[in-house]
């Protein structure tokens, strides 16, 4: 048998439950990942393995007494560090941030532990979220970015160390790191999933998804993560009354869009892309032409307006107090949302709501759509995440989205599509993308590649214990946000 991290979530879900597989040694074999690649990777703020492997054996027990907590027992999943998980740390990225260990789930992790999930520990994230980078690198090739503001999920999952993480979206932050790191990224209808106990960024822009090896993957935790009755702060409108009806499985009807996302495109991601329909005309699949509705002309100017406005108003307190230690991208964020009138921000509110109608209307004769991503493959260098402007359509809209890994470039570094659907369509969205991802049958993986580049330095994990400052893991009362370890790329805060 390959190791139990090589498994998917299905699969090893499925081997734990016929007792062919312990969660014990599903979770010894991720930990055993984690203390080989995190000196390179960084992917963690803090892993908490003792705790971990009693919740791997109290699963055990549980599974020999008959108790079966539902499709999740004994999955490790890691979570993104601005969303919070009873008795660990939530940081935000950032020292600014007032670091506190939370006495409650937020709603989605308690809905997957409820499901039977282990969450691992704690994913890196960019400073509160946002656009000055972390020090993750893509395990593809160390001196690449893992893409933004969830690297630490994407980079985890990617390099074996979880079958699965948690991440957020307000512009591409979930989407464009499974992209860079080869892997599914999926977030559904905006509201679907409670953004309750996570940092806001956006309130009416802000989703919390998830990164996966599979779509199947993806399929199995959305319903576990939905909520019953969702209260979603802003509106969401139904898809349209004549959308086209899906028969499951079969060769999908596709919207390719092309217009501006081309023209901002490298040539190499393009040429996959023409490979990609190709493949998928071959097998069955129908594919037309599909136009942004006149509201697109709207959506960058929505994303930053509402996004920023938003993003002060709920940093202002902080920020006011703190401004010159705020990191510089997200401090000029912050300038320009205390900057926003009031009849700005409504009147992009009011443009979000003309493109979502429109926007339903353009897609109601489509399964999906389909597009590119972002404009190149993983960049090299650390100093930037990559940019979101492939993936605010979907995010202003609020309609569900994944991305998907298409082949790999010349450097080894993986290719992705975008496929999206209209609002409350998820099973038409994960049914379509898993035939997609049938055909393209992508079944790369990271190496061991272990290079660093330049005169960066790694730091060390300590034997039987993992963190991301080398510090070691504590129990919860002992745990403080204290010393400062430096890296090579940003200090880092850490553990005493």
């Amino acid at each position: 048998m390959d190791e139990p991290r090589e498994l998917t979530v299905r699969e090893a879900g499925e081997r734990i439950k016929s007792g062919k597989l312990t969660a014990e040694k599903l979770m010894e074999s991720c930990l055993e990942r984690i203390h080989a690649r995190e000196e390179i990777i960084h992917a963690w703020v803090e892993v908490y393995e003792q705790d971990a492997l009693a919740e791997a054996r109290r699963c055990d027990r549980e599974l020999r007494a008959g108790n079966r907590q539902g499709p999740l027992h004994g999955i490790p999943i890691g979570v993104k560090d601005i969303i919070d998980v009873r008795g660990q740390w939530t940081r935000c990225g950032t020292p600014i941030y007032p670091a506190r260990i939370p006495a409650e789930d937020a709603p989605a992790i308690a809905r997957l532990r409820k499901a039977g999930a282990i969450f691992l520990g704690k994913t890196e994230t960019t400073p509160f979220a946002n656009n000055d980078p972390t020090i993750t690198r893509n395990p593809w090739n160390p001196e690449h970015t893992p893409g933004g503001s969830s690297s630490g999920s994407g980079a985890a999952v990617a390099d074996r160390m979880c079958p699965a993480a948690l991440g957020t979206q307000t512009g591409g932050s979930l989407l464009r790191p499974a992209a860079y790191n080869g892997i599914v990224g999926f977030k559904a209808t905006y509201g679907e999933v409670s953004n309750e106990g996570v940092l806001p960024n956006s309130w009416t822009i802000d989703h919390v998804g998830v990164h996966t090896r599979s779509v199947a993957d993806a399929a199995l935790l959305w319903p576990c993560m939905r909520e019953n009755q969702p209260r979603p702060f802003a509106r969401m409108p139904e898809p349209h009354v004549h959308s086209r009806p899906r028969l499951a499985g079969s060769p999908p009807r596709l919207g390719y869009i092309r217009e501006f996302f081309e023209a901002e495109t490298s040539p190499e991601v393009l040429a996959n892309l023409a490979s990609v329909r190709a493949q998928f005309l071959a097998a069955g699949a129908e594919i037309v032409e599909l136009a942004f509705p006149p509201s697109f002309a709207f959506v960058g100017a929505c994303w930053g307006i509402i996004k920023q406005a938003e993003l002060y108003a709920y940093h202002r307190p902080l920020f006011e107090e703190h401004r010159e230690e705020y990191p510089p991208k997200l401090r000029a964020r912050l300038e320009k949302g205390a900057s926003i009138q009031g009849h700005e921000y409504v009147e992009h509110l009011r443009y979000r709501i003309l493109f979502q109608g429109e926007m339903c209307e353009q897609m109601a004769d489509v399964d999906a759509a389909i597009m590119p991503i972002a404009s190149t493959t993983a960049p090299r260098g650390l100093s930037s995440t990559g940019s979101s402007v492939f993936n605010q359509p979907w995010s202003v809209a609020g309609f569900p989205a994944m991305s998907l890994p298409t082949g790999l470039d010349a450097n080894g570094l993986p290719f992705a599509m975008q496929i999206a659907a209209q609002p409350y369509r998820e099973e038409t969205l994960l049914d379509v993308a898993a035939w997609c991802e049938k055909v393209l049958a992508f079944t790369a993986q990271p190496g061991n590649r272990a290079e660093l580049g330049g005169a960066q330095t790694a730091i060390p994990v300590n034997p039987g214990s993992i963190s991301g400052t080398g510090a070691g893991i504590q129990t919860s009362s002992e745990r403080k946000p204290e010393t400062t370890i430096e890296t090579g790329f940003r200090v880092k805060h850490g553990m005493t």
